[in-house]
This record gives C-alpha cells, structure tokens and sequence, in this order.
C-alpha cells in the first residue's frame, strides 16, 4: 500500500510529499510533507519482518533526527510499521512526540 492511500485512510491529506530517504540498508523509509493547513509531516515507514522493540524505537528515532533538523521543525510526526510493536515501545515513541499507525 503507498503512503497516499495510508494517509487518506487516517484522513489525513497532503498537498506535498517529498521523498528525504538518505541511501542506507534499513529498510525505513522517510517523507516529509505539507498539509492544506500548512503543518509539516515527518512520515516514516518501516517494514521489518521481527516485532519492533523499545530499541528498535530509539534507533529510529535516533536515525530521523538529523533529517528533520536539516530542513526544519516539523509539526507531527508519524510512523507507520507493517510488523507487530511492543507495547513499551509504542509508549516510547507517544512520549516522543510520534504517532504510530
């Protein structure tokens, strides 16, 4: 499923998405985009086939930093995962200012 249709499913619409995914071997991939109220979006998409950890979480939020930094602040902040989550690191993530879907 494209990111597209992940976000008309959550009712949320962008007016642009930009590809930001620096070359790496994770398999994440990370957007940026603008909403119709003008709200910046930090998208990212993780496909792992393991159960995502409170590690895992820090990693990733450890990888997306620098990107969100070099361009600007961004508003929200949202991550889709295609795997199971612990329970722990989906708290981890709340407090950090993520949404998971």
């Amino acid at each position: 499923m494209k990111i597209n249709d992940k976000l008309f499913n959550k009712n949320i619409i962008l007016k642009e998405i930009k590809d930001i995914t620096p070359k790496t071997r994770k398999k994440i991939k990370v957007y940026l985009g603008v909403d119709m109220k003008n709200y910046y979006y930090l998208l990212v998409e993780l496909n792992t086939k393991s159960k995502v950890l409170v590690q895992n979480a820090k990693d990733i939020i450890e990888f997306v930093t620098p990107l969100s930094d070099i361009n600007f602040k961004n508003n929200k902040k949202i991550l889709f995962i295609e795997s199971q989550i612990c329970s722990k690191a989906k708290e981890y993530l709340k407090q950090n200012g993520w949404r998971v879907l």
